[in-house]
């Protein structure tokens, strides 16, 4: 029974000193975090790219609308093709686009003038209030205000749980800009 007890108490101490392996155990623990660390900072930087993409098509349409006078539903149609042109290589179906006319009063209170959506219908109702920031609520001036939304959906996060709908991010952009030519922008068929 002696013999038996020190080579057990033998054996235990090789492996007590024995250090073969303690990379791959180390490995191990600290891959797994590792991972999740490098696929996070993958998705809230393509999710940036994005948003980022997002706020520069509604200032390109918001420009492309301020550049003329008059402009028609035909004419502000084909911005949602401008807006998706803008957003590649991201994916952009699914972008919503809004524009808008205010007529700020005497006051500086904006009033819509007209507003159009990508459905051909009209978002707000003509001489309805419109919410502006204050440093662009300047008496007697007109803006054109352009909305562009989208979901962004993550490419890997948790892409099997159902029920939880953090896999898609609800981005919306808000862009005002100022007529280039004349006192206003008006919608012929708005």
């Amino acid at each position: 029974m002696r013999g038996i007890l020190m080579a057990a108490n033998q054996t235990v101490r090789k492996l007590r000193g024995d250090r073969s392996g303690v990379g791959a155990v180390e490995f191990a623990l600290i891959a797994p975090v590792l991972i999740v660390l490098y696929m996070g900072s993958l998705e809230i930087s393509v999710a940036m790219s994005v948003n980022k993409k997002l706020a520069r098509a509604a200032s390109t349409v918001a420009d492309l609308v301020t550049q003329d006078e008059t402009v028609n539903k035909a004419t502000l149609a084909s911005m949602v093709n401008v807006a998706q042109s803008v957003m590649m290589p991201f994916r952009a179906e699914g972008v919503e686009v809004k524009v808008t006319g205010i007529a700020i009063d005497g006051a500086g209170k904006g009033k819509t003038a007209w507003s159009w959506q990508q459905d051909n219908t009209r978002p707000y109702t003509v001489g309805s209030d419109q919410a502006l920031p204050k440093d662009l609520a300047i008496p007697n001036t007109f803006l054109v205000r352009t909305e562009l939304e989208m979901d962004h959906k993550l490419l890997v996060i948790m892409p099997d749980i159902k029920n939880i709908d953090v896999r898609t991010l609800h981005m919306k952009k808000t862009y005002h800009l100022r007529q280039r030519v004349g006192d206003s922008v008006t919608c012929s068929n708005c």
